[in-house]
């Protein structure tokens, strides 16, 4: 492939990219308070609308690996991986209607203080803490270096000198103009992605002859298999992997990232934050079916001639920018739009990790022992860190380019196997009041070792081989036909290896699943361990309601009960809060004195009178008994002056 193909056009699109998120973070750091305090700085003075807030969680977590790797993953391996979509729509879901809403009532900066107040226990808190760090200087690696040799691969720029521009521009904005610069950022990108994606979908379709010729030729090359309903694990992808499986790999981000609680606290109202959340469902879903069906686009233009049989590409990251670069020759300005794209995820996930890795790191670290520090001084403390976390990401990034597989799957993988603990101890805290700090940080510390101990073991493992065909046949030649690729004697269906023995078997399961064995085990272990030391959770008392999912206890009840039952215990409840507000009632009790020489009956009168004094629900209705002496039909002196004249 030749190098250096970027003409004028491109560069100048590229650039005004480059520059137009500079200029937003330069902006936000004169607007306004100047991102003088962290409440700016972090969390943006909690004053965001709904659609910044929806499009910048969108945009911070379908990273360019998302955009590289989607694709690449429907080339090898087909269409189903878009059946993934209906299992991730349902995470921003569980964010929206669980999570979220605990976690802005709290008004917390870092997530990982509810732990603290909801254990009672500083260790839970610094090792999600410390885990959640861990997890994100990783990614940061990942997510810089995937789009760096999509770049390297169409301009001949060096690699690693794209990693320092993108990386130093990205720490640059971050670090002036906070979380405000964050999500406008974020917006201006996420439409720079899409119309980088689908201008390369139009294109591919075109230079094929249209949407129906391009289905029919991934029809006949075997991409078209949505689903495959096998239960075995092993199996690369399923429908059950890639709903079920599919969804615990979402739910971290999107329910308890320190990254999704920023930005939904940062929003103005509970509402707006919701709403946020909610429009991220048809933009995951619009964002996954295109990355998917440009895949589709690249088997139709390269079924006659695989580019990674042929030695076009090192791995199959580089196929999407080798496409674009051959598609769009005769069009100036669509390369440089295609690599403003994948720049763009990679900016709009690293500034957010940078925001959320400096607010952990003081909140959860500093903070405790540099309390006295005055705010101002504080926030130049959180944008130090920014500005270190950048350059730690740079450099992890370089550490990256030494691992194997695809740009998808080790993203996948590793923040997978990562995340599942945290998720797992959240679930602890919020929906089980059994649970305390111990069996909590036991429970992560042995989910997050499982979690890693498989994909380390399936990394060094032996991979199994679920690849579909691919031909070369028609590398050399303009004759070569669909027809003639199908019927050609290489061109057959690779059968995973079913003889696996051993730990070999339990690698051989599918990455999908790794997530939601290790959020499983996360909360057994938990409990299982809070039984075992009931002492230590008497000593935390009752767990108060702000720090409990409501909606989970409601739902767990409603599967375990019969509905009568729920109905009356309903109505027994809504009694008992109607009588919390009644006022107190004085009852006062009149009993005529009675005397011998009255011969008219007594008469016994019982006066309810409400008194203005609100009343506890814990006691009862305040009584007090009164005698009326001016009413009464004798008293002890009309008795002696009756008896004086007889």
């Amino acid at each position: 492939m030749e190098e250096n193909k970027f003409q004028l056009a491109d560069y100048i699109i590229f650039g005004v990219m480059l520059l137009i998120s500079v200029g937003i973070g330069v902006f936000y750091a004169c607007a306004g308070g100047k991102q003088q305090t962290n409440r700016e700085f972090l969390m943006a003075d909690r004053s965001m609308r709904s659609l910044p807030v929806a499009l910048s969680v969108l945009a911070s977590f379908f990273s360019a690996s998302t955009l590289l790797g989607t694709p690449a993953e429907v080339y090898v391996y087909g269409i189903q991986y878009w059946i993934s979509v209906f299992g991730a729509i349902l995470a921003p879901l569980t964010g929206a209607f669980l999570f979220g809403p605990m976690f802005f009532k709290l008004k917390l900066v870092s997530v990982y203080e509810y732990l603290e107040l909801r254990f009672h226990s500083k260790s839970v808190r610094l090792f999600a803490a410390a885990l959640f760090i861990l997890r994100l200087i990783m990614g940061m690696g990942i997510v810089l270096y995937g789009p760096s040799t999509a770049l390297g691969a169409v301009t001949g720029f060096p690699v690693w000198a794209i990693i320092l521009v993108v990386g130093g521009v990205c720490t640059f904005y971050t670090t002036l103009g906070g979380m405000k610069a964050v999500i406008w950022t974020d917006v201006f990108q996420t439409f720079v992605m899409f119309a980088g994606m689908l201008a390369v979908f139009i294109q591919g379709c075109i230079k094929v002859g249209g949407l129906e010729e391009l289905w029919n030729i991934n029809y006949q090359g075997g991409r078209i298999n949505f689903f495959d309903f096998d239960p075995d694990p092993h199996i690369r992808q399923t429908f059950w992997s890639l709903t079920i499986g599919m969804y615990f790999v979402w739910l971290y981000p999107y329910t308890v990232d320190q990254q999704m609680v920023q930005r939904f606290s940062s929003a103005r109202s509970l509402s707006d934050a919701r709403f946020a959340l909610i429009c991220n469902v048809p933009g995951m879903f619009l964002l996954i079916t295109l990355c998917s069906f440009t895949g589709l686009a690249l088997y139709a233009n390269y079924v006659t001639c695989d580019p990674l049989k042929n030695g076009d590409v090192a791995n199959e990251n580089q196929l999407l920018p080798h496409f674009v670069m051959e598609v769009f020759q005769d069009l100036p300005g669509l390369p440089g739009l295609f690599v403003a794209c994948m720049i763009s995820g990679a900016l709009s996930s690293i500034s957010s990790m940078l925001n959320s890795l400096a607010a952990v790191t003081w909140e959860d670290f500093l903070k405790l022992r540099f309390s006295s520090l005055s705010e101002r001084n504080a926030t130049k403390v959180t944008r130090t860190l920014a500005f270190l976390y950048g350059l730690l990401g740079i450099g992890m990034a370089f550490a990256v380019k030494e691992m194997g597989g695809t740009v998808l799957q080790a993203s996948l993988a590793f923040n997978g196997s990562a995340g599942a603990p945290l998720v797992g101890v959240f679930i602890l805290g919020a929906c089980f009041t059994s649970s305390n700090w111990v069996g909590a940080l036991v429970g992560g510390v042995l989910g997050f070792a499982f979690s890693m101990w498989g994909q380390i073991g399936k990394y060094l493992s032996l991979p199994t081989n679920a690849r579909l065909p691919t031909s070369t046949l028609g590398c050399h030649s303009n004759t070569t036909t669909v027809d003639d690729v199908i019927m050609s004697s290489d061109y057959k269906i690779n059968n995973p290896d079913p003889s696996l023995e051993g730990l070999d078997r339990f690698y051989g399961i599918s990455y999908l699943w790794f997530s939601a064995l290790g959020v499983i085990i996360t909360v057994c272990v938990g409990l299982f361990v809070s039984w075992c030391t009931k002492g230590q959770t008497e000593k935390t008392g009752k767990v108060p309601d702000r720090l409990r999912l409501k909606m989970w206890e409601n739902i767990c009840m409603g599967l375990c009960f019969p509905p009568h039952i729920l109905k009356k215990e309903m109505k027994q409840k809504q009694l008992q809060d109607q009588l919390k507000d009644v006022p107190s009632i004085t009852y006062t009790y009149r009993q005529p004195r009675s005397s011998i020489l009255i011969l008219q009956p007594l008469e016994v009168t019982l006066d309810v009178k409400l008194d203005q004094r609100a009343s506890s629900s814990d006691d009862g209705p305040d009584v007090k008994t009164q005698a009326d002496d001016n009413n009464s039909l004798a008293d002890s002196s009309s008795v002696d002056k009756i008896l004086a004249k007889s």
